[in-house]
């Protein structure tokens, strides 16, 4: 029988490095055995999901909805961990829920590995420790921070920047503009209000603004690049009342 893994995510954009990460380990070992938190693309990579991350986050929830959310998912997970014979857990990001899974897997005598680490050096740097205590190595996709992770203490690899899979090294710009309807001399602005429709609910009506006045200096054309993950009947709305 082959090992066993357990990827755990939280997100749209964890989805998509669980699903590369996991397409990578069956091309390595094709007999391991991939179970996982995440979403359709993690379950199109051959992902057995033991839960569905769906449209649930926590972000944007308060109160007892949020409580309620995360409690049932440390505790659903905590059940599996316990249960599971996994030869590694790997944490993809997401530090809100992933914190608590790194400590009850490591209670568990499991081997954990986090993958696209949060960036603790900016904006919580005691928190390093807390990774050496519960992480057995961290994987990181920015250079500096290998050897900021090894200076804590933390094993650690730079294992370069998953977009370089996913985004082609060339462009061809006239190409993408006639495709989106852009005329070859408009000045195009990206929004990219995030994946979880909390974040998206506080950024993007700021996002709206800041397009707004930038339109009173130039015309802009504006494209909304919006997650699976969230709402669209919302984004329509924001965009309507904005």
């Amino acid at each position: 029988m082959g090992r066993r893994v357990l990827i755990i995510t939280g997100e749209a954009s964890g989805d998509l490095h669980g699903a590369n990460l996991a397409a990578a380990l069956k091309a390595q070992a094709p007999d391991v055995q991939i179970l996982g938190v995440g979403g359709a693309r993690m379950k199109a990579a051959g992902v057995e999901l033991v839960q569905d991350i769906g449209r649930v986050d926590v972000i944007g929830l308060v109160g007892p909805a949020a409580a309620r959310t995360m409690v049932k998912r440390v505790l659903t997970l905590r059940k599996i961990l316990r249960r599971e014979p996994f030869d590694l857990v790997v944490l993809i990001d997401n530090p809100g829920l992933n914190f608590h899974f790194a400590r009850i897997a490591k209670r568990a005598g499991l081997r954990v590995v986090y993958y696209i680490a949060p960036q603790l050096w900016a904006w919580r740097p005691r928190r390093m420790q807390w990774m050496q205590q519960r992480v057995d190595h961290v994987l990181v996709i920015l250079p500096f921070e290998e050897e900021l992770y090894r200076r804590a203490g933390v094993p650690c690899t730079f294992v370069g920047h998953p977009l370089l899979d996913d985004v082609a090294s060339s462009y061809d710009r006239a190409g993408l503009r006639a495709a989106y309807g852009l005329p070859r001399d408009a000045c195009v602005i990206g929004l990219l209000p995030g994946s979880r429709t909390g974040e998206v609910q506080g950024l993007l009506p700021v996002f709206l603004d800041a397009a707004r006045l930038l339109q009173r200096e130039r015309p802009l054309r504006l494209i909304l690049a919006v997650a699976e993950t969230v709402d669209q009947e919302a984004i329509k709305r924001t965009c309507d009342e904005a």
